[in-house]
């Protein structure tokens, strides 16, 4: 037997091109209680496979926190449609846990989350409890201050403080997993929440907050918001202190104040932006979305909103997409073999007729993830002055955010040289891992010849004047035609 571990897009893709997953015995969906997006349309579609052409296909569901009945009932006709369905059969294995003290806030805490953090690493490590300490904040900005924060206060023994985040070099993420000669400090995103174990854990401190992605319906862009966590995420973050031995969680939030969350988390099929996933299934060959077999309904606005995006793309055609059918374009199956959003793979095919891939790919890896620039304080005259250089370059934030990114490659995303600047480097680098792979896609396409060298400057001038040579952006309209 062979073990395969896919993330959920590349189970997509191998549906795509081998709709009857002929060399697949089991799939297996794990940590299925995150409700993501893309495991939700797999798990449909391996479901209706099953059904259909594959009933000797097996299907298992794992989660250490799912809700398990809805989803077994979900699966119940996921048997050809001459055997009767039933429930499919759910087994619960308890497993070995410490008991975990949970300590509330006695009162609502007005200071910033990482102070409140490191006031209760401070009580952990002066009352002399042993272990290591795990620390849940919701991002990279708040991770480091944090960090700061823990570093600056008054305690009473060396302690090591290390952060462990998606963004972070695997050389870097392995530090929290390797034994340590004193305790431990690790502040972390909710990557540990139920992914990984971290041996040695005793306590956990929770802010209680996640930055969880949500679709601006009027913006048609995905944001970041800084949400409060569900009860069940709050459990599930305690039980790591109690892998390996009894522990304690501290809530930086009031025990009544926990009754006023949800149960659970939204699954994203109810906060997310459609277009993608519409699009695949149109591939596979159903044309009614809004009919498809999902686990839970999407709103079938949402969907009807990524139904005419993908016809303004010309992914679709026009003919009756009014009743929620539309036809695969060959722009569409074009679009398809690129594993992005589709208002990216339609940008960069455009850019590939202009003669503007790079930079056209630049933008799309700029507007992925974080934001690049920092916010400037009010009487921050210093920012002020050097944002000013950025903007200088054209009508278009693009041309800002090019240029922005521009100099973070002159000063090799020096830390001080980007924050002196207002410029996040770890942003930066991760722009242009980005945007190395989107290139990458685009040689695959066809867009540009693949013996051409990677665009070091991505067709955007000089970040400042007389620093890097930069290569002049020959047509600045021909981009702003391709941006969508």
């Amino acid at each position: 037997s062979r073990l395969c571990f896919v993330t959920e897009g590349i189970l997509l893709r191998w549906l795509q091109d081998d709709p009857a997953l002929s060399d697949v015995g089991i799939v297996v969906f794990d940590e299925f209680h995150e409700r993501n997006l893309l495991s939700d349309v797999a798990l449909a579609l391996v479901k209706q496979l099953r059904r259909t052409s594959r009933p000797d296909l097996g299907i298992v569901v794992m989660s250490a926190t799912l809700e398990a009945e809805p989803v077994a009932v979900y699966l119940a006709d996921a048997v050809p449609e001459t055997v009767k369905s039933a429930p499919a059969p759910v087994l619960s294995s308890e497993g070995r846990t410490f008991p975990v003290e949970v300590r509330w806030a006695d009162y609502n805490d007005s200071r910033p989350e990482w102070e409140q953090a490191a006031s209760a690493v401070e009580t952990i490590v002066g009352n002399g409890w042993e272990g290591d300490i795990l620390v849940f904040m919701p991002g990279m900005s708040e991770i480091q201050s944090t960090l700061r924060s823990i570093g600056s206060a008054r305690i009473g023994e060396r302690v090591e403080l290390m952060a462990l985040h998606g963004d972070l070099p695997p050389e870097e993420q392995d530090r929290a997993f390797q034994p340590c000669p004193v305790r431990k400090v690790v502040v972390s995103t909710n990557v540990a929440e139920t992914s990984v174990t971290i041996d040695g854990i005793r306590h956990v401190v929770d802010s209680g907050l996640a930055r969880v992605a949500r679709h601006d319906a009027e913006r048609g862009i995905q944001t970041l918001l800084v949400e409060e966590i569900s009860r069940a995420s709050a459990e599930q973050r305690a039980g790591r202190a109690g892998r390996t031995a009894p522990g304690t969680c501290w809530r930086l939030w009031t025990e009544g104040g926990h009754l006023n969350r949800p149960d659970r988390n939204t699954p994203e099929i109810r906060r997310a932006d459609l277009a993608e996933v519409v699009l695949l299934l149109h591939s596979l060959g159903v044309e009614r979305a809004v009919d498809f077999d999902w686990l839970d309904k999407p709103d079938p606005a949402a969907v009807q909103r990524a139904e005419d995006l993908l016809v303004t793309l010309g992914a679709l055609g026009h003919e009756g997409v009014a009743a929620g059918v539309g036809r695969l374009t060959e722009m569409g199956r074009h679009m398809l073999r690129m594993p992005m959003h589709p208002r990216f793979a339609r940008m960069l095919v455009e850019a590939g007729r202009r003669g503007c891939v790079p930079a056209a790919a630049l933008c799309a890896a700029l507007v992925s993830g974080r934001d690049l620039l920092q916010r400037i304080g009010r009487d921050d005259v210093h920012l002020k002055e050097r944002r000013e250089v950025f903007e200088a370059a054209g009508a278009s934030d693009f041309h800002t955010l090019l240029r922005a990114q521009q100099f973070a490659r002159n000063v090799s995303f020096s830390v001080e040289a980007c924050r002196r600047s207002g410029i996040h480097a770890a942003t930066a680098r991760q722009v242009e891992d980005t945007y190395r792979q989107l290139m990458q896609v685009a040689r695959r396409e066809g867009l540009v010849p693949r013996d051409k060298a990677p665009a070091t400057t991505a067709g955007v001038g000089p970040a400042r004047p007389g620093e890097g040579e930069g290569v002049t952006l020959a047509d600045p309209e021909a981009l702003e035609r391709c941006i969508v």
